[in-house]
């Protein structure tokens, strides 16, 4: 299994009891397929950078869970049948946690090349010979 983030946009028509449904269906799929909810965020009701189905603001959520592939297919699918969900963004986390320990590990190699390069003692040449 892999951990993975959703964000999900919903439409602002929606009742508070409606999107706490859905949200529910969405974390049910998630434990019937054998995976676990780690955490659910809501952000809460934002104005939106752009329209979007004429809808001027709308409700955001971010779920953290971990799930087998092919429940993230099914998820998908569920969310774009429903027209209450506006869009929605799955994003491995696995990957990511990997590139930031690989920068990381870039990022002091490269501070450990620039100490030793300014700890070298002067070329005899330069030095002040009385």
């Amino acid at each position: 299994m892999s951990n993975y983030e959703t964000m999900v946009l919903v439409a602002p028509t929606l009742g508070p009891d409606a999107v706490d449904r859905l949200f529910k269906s969405f974390e049910e799929i998630i434990t019937a397929g054998g995976g676990t909810v780690s955490n659910v965020e809501k952000r809460g009701r934002r104005t939106l950078a752009y329209e979007i189905q004429n809808f001027k603001e709308g409700i955001y959520t971010l779920f953290e869970y971990s799930a087998p592939g092919d429940l993230i297919k099914e998820l998908e699918r569920r969310r774009r049948l429903n027209d209450s969900v506006l869009r929605f963004l799955s994003v491995k986390t696995d990957r990511k946690a990997r590139l930031e320990q690989k920068g990381s590990a870039v990022r002091q190699a490269k501070q450990e090349k620039s100490k030793r390069r300014t700890s070298r003692p002067a070329p005899a040449g330069d030095r002040d010979e009385r």
